[in-house]
Formats: C-alpha cells, structure tokens, sequence
C-alpha cells in the first residue's frame, strides 16, 4: 500500500491579541476620569459664581436700603423744621452702642473747593472714634422680623452738605453716601476695623426747597 503524501492545509494566522483589551479599558477609563473631573471642576465653579452674585445682590439691596432710609430721615429732618427727628440708628463708640437722634449736626459740613469730601474717605468710615462716624441705620430694616436672619452687619451712610450755590441753600442741597454689607460679613468689632467680605457703596444727591 502506497501512502501519498500532498501538502499540508494551509494555517489562518491569527494576529496576537494579548493585551490590548486591556490597554483599550485603561484609556477609556482615564478619559472617563478626566471628564468626571472637569464635570465636577465646572459645577464647583458654577456654585461658586453663583455664591459670589448672590452675595454682591444682597449687599446691593442693603445698601440700596441704607441709601433709602438716610434720605428720607434727613428729608423729615429738614422739612420738619426741628433739630431732630425719630431715631436714625446708632454710631459706634469704643466699646458702645448709643442710639442716637438725627439733628443738622450729623450733616457733615461741605467741603472746601479742591478738597476731598468727608464721605469719600474710608477711613471715616472704618474707626469707632473721631470726627465724622458714620450713621448705623437699624439691622431691622434688612432683617426682616420673623425671617431668617440673613446679615449680621447693617448698612451705614454719612449725609454731606454740598457747596453752596447761588439757587439754593446749602443745607438742603446734600449728598447721601450708603455703603451695604453682604451676608458673609460679619458684625463690627469694637475697633470697627474694616470688613472682609461684599461690600457696596451707593450714593445720591437730593435738594429740599
């Protein structure tokens, strides 16, 4: 018996796939990790901006309410023909808080040409002594009764005579400078020293004939 020998089958050859499953998995999983990081980066930052509005809002609306509530305590001053009128608020003292009536005396004088009005100074604005302070106006007016309280340092304005003119009198021709607080601020300390946190200034004019 004769055995034939012919060639033999030919072999599909199958590339080496060791490993690179493997390698895929690792790269997807770093660039699901770097999008899980940019995620939460991104929505960090969005809560902080948004913590950083709200804060500048309110310390808008307080000093928008400090600036309402001088003007019209000196428009009763003025209008009631008196030297005083109900309780402004308080003024800061070295380790005190007196409440106070507002009278002409707290309307700063104006000042000289070429000089630098009081109001405009900060450091008026930052002690608990010396001549000007500025005017406390009542933490009530921003804290609601029954509300949660949400500042801890009320607004504070100065009320400035301007120049006289040849139109009308001086006194009743002022300027009115608020400033409000966020409610990240905390409360003055006895020194009053300047605050950290949101700060806003606003600032009106207003003249009584």
């Amino acid at each position: 018996m004769t055995a034939e020998f012919g060639p033999s089958p030919a072999r599909t050859s199958v590339p080496s796939q060791r490993g690179i499953v493997l390698f895929v998995a690792l790269i997807m999983l770093v660039i699901i990790s770097l999008m899980a990081v940019m995620i939460v980066r991104n929505a960090t930052s969005s809560e902080a901006v948004n913590s950083n509005v709200r804060q500048l809002q309110l310390a808008t609306q307080a000093a928008e309410t400090a600036l309402r509530y001088c003007e019209d305590a000196a428009i009763n001053l003025i209008n009631s023909g008196t030297a005083t009128v109900a309780q402004l608020g308080v003024i800061a003292v070295p380790a005190t808080t007196t409440t106070i009536a507002l009278s002409l005396t707290h309307i700063l004088t104006a000042p000289a040409a070429g000089t630098t009005p009081a109001s405009v100074i900060t450091s008026n604005w930052d002690r608990n002594s010396g001549t000007p302070l500025p005017l406390v106006v009542p933490l009530s007016t921003i804290n609601l009764p029954g509300a949660t309280v949400t500042y801890a340092r009320p607004g504070e304005c100065m009320l400035e005579r301007l120049n006289p003119d040849a139109v009308s009198p001086f006194v009743n021709v002022m300027t009115i400078t608020a400033r409000g607080f966020g409610p990240e601020v905390a409360a003055a300390d006895s020194s009053r020293t300047r605050p950290t946190g949101s700060e806003v200034w606003l600032q009106s004019t207003i003249q009584l004939r």
